[in-house]
């Protein structure tokens, strides 16, 4: 099958790219599906939209593998899919209508909760118990927070809203700070939920939490297996009340008595240097190849269906009480053999 990869293509680093994709990333998914039979045309969109659809045109992908985060406004993860269905092509992962909201992080917890979910709470106005942090509410990745976004004195609250909102003016998020473990549970359709995975880091200062210090350095940070049917539980809550399809990522804060949901990933990076999917993946007995199978699987057109796009069959492992740490580790470079415009 012919698949176009999109994605913006990680040039100079820092903050405004901290969602982009590494051209090795690329060629590492562009391996694996070629592997899996595909013909694999990597498509940058960091680039107008006219051209954007030439790029289209000329791969005429019966299938777009969708990467791409957007760079500016609150819809900036849902242009893409728009585009894409407008223009009659399938693609990967969910909608542009669930991409919108789940980028919302307020919205999305609003609809969580009246799920029947636990959510960490969004404070709109005063009084605000405190320790609370403050985020800004159309980003992800941790972007816009650092160890002082975490406010326990309420004389610095207004202070740290107004230099959140400075410089994201889409709009501030001020929520409970919930001291807990940080972790995420994925799904992907035809595998269903993953095994939960705790992320494992040393905190950049007096707050435990997962800041844009550690997300942009993925070796300070490790992963291991939990098992806590709460969260299995939370997270089809999530999934379903948000209408997720194809794969997902949701987040929780996690303590001994409760499990907050704190937001939705509906586009969680395939990096292979982040490999929080591949680990959940894995024990499940699923290799990269077949996780990217079951991805695709889930969006391919009907008339395509059946062969290499078949899903692959689910090998059910139970989580065990005493399973131990699974640190990252060096990653196979898939790189050799494939070509980037």
């Amino acid at each position: 099958m012919r698949i176009a990869l999109t994605f913006n293509r990680l040039r100079h680093g820092g903050e405004a790219e901290a969602e982009f994709d590494s051209l090795d990333t690329i060629r590492a998914l562009a391996a694996w599906l070629g592997e899996l039979g595909h013909r694999v045309t990597p498509v940058d969109v960091s680039c107008s939209v006219p051209a954007l659809i030439e790029r289209l045109r000329r791969a005429a992908p019966e299938l777009v593998f969708n990467l791409a985060e957007g760079t500016r406004g609150r819809f900036r993860e849902a242009f893409y899919p728009a585009l894409f269905e407008h223009l009659g092509l399938a693609h990967t992962g969910s909608g542009a209508s669930t991409l919108a909201v789940c980028l919302d992080k307020a919205l999305s917890k609003r609809i969580v909760a009246a799920a029947g979910a636990r959510v960490a709470r969004t404070y709109t106005s005063w009084p605000v118990a405190m320790p609370v942090i403050v985020k800004p509410n159309f980003e992800g990745s941790s972007k816009g927070i650092d160890q002082a976004s975490v406010v326990t004195d309420p004389a610095r609250l207004l202070e740290v809203v107004a230099s959140v909102r400075a410089r994201y003016r889409s709009g501030v998020l001020v929520e409970e700070y919930v001291d807990g473990d940080d972790i995420a549970v994925a799904w992907v359709q035809g595998l269903g939920v993953l095994a939960p995975i705790r992320y494992v880091y040393a905190p950049t200062g007096p707050h435990r939490i997962l800041d844009l210090a550690l997300k942009q350095a993925p070796e300070r940070v490790g992963v291991e297996l939990v098992d806590d049917d709460r969260l299995v539980a939370a997270a089809a809550c999530v999934f379903a009340a948000l209408g997720v399809t194809g794969y997902g990522r949701a987040d929780f804060r996690v303590t001994p008595d409760a499990v907050y949901f704190l937001e939705m990933n509906p586009l969680p990076t395939l990096s292979p240097r982040d490999e929080d999917l591949y680990v959940a993946a894995a024990h499940a007995g699923f290799g990269p190849r077949e996780l990217l199978a079951a991805i695709v699987a889930a969006s391919v057109p009907a008339d395509l269906a059946g062969g290499n796009c078949a899903r692959p069959r689910r090998r059910t492992r139970r989580l065990r009480r005493d399973i131990g740490p699974v640190f990252r580790r060096d990653v196979e470079d898939h790189s050799r053999g494939s070509e980037l415009p």
